[in-house]
């Protein structure tokens, strides 16, 4: 399990570094899908369009997630708007490898 979190880690972190810039007031709208940490925690979103959205999960609702690195069941299926920006993943010593994006804010819809 943490090969494959590892793995996860190091695809995101590449394609993050070779995607776009986000601004800070950009939205996403769509559906938790799932949330998974490693050095980092991730929420992943299906978008409107079906898409897989993954960002570093930085919100205030993610505080206790983070902390606790599961996110409580009954947040998965909920449909939600993130305000997305950029975050910097670290490794397990604290040293930043990288940004990406990063959900920043969650409202919930439901």
């Amino acid at each position: 399990m943490k090969q494959l979190a590892l793995a996860l880690l190091v695809s995101v972190s590449l394609i993050a570094q070779c995607g776009p810039s986000f601004s800070k007031d950009r939205k996403i709208t769509g559906t938790i899908r799932g949330f998974e940490c490693g050095d980092n925690c991730y929420l992943t979103i299906v978008d409107r369009k079906k898409a897989e959205q993954v960002g570093l999960c930085a919100a205030p609702e993610c505080e206790s997630w983070n902390e606790q690195t599961v996110m409580p069941s009954r947040y998965k299926g909920k449909s939600v708007t993130v305000t997305v920006g950029q975050g910097q993943q670290v490794d397990d010593s604290g040293n930043v490898m990288g940004e990406m994006m990063a959900f920043k804010k969650i409202k919930f819809l439901d």
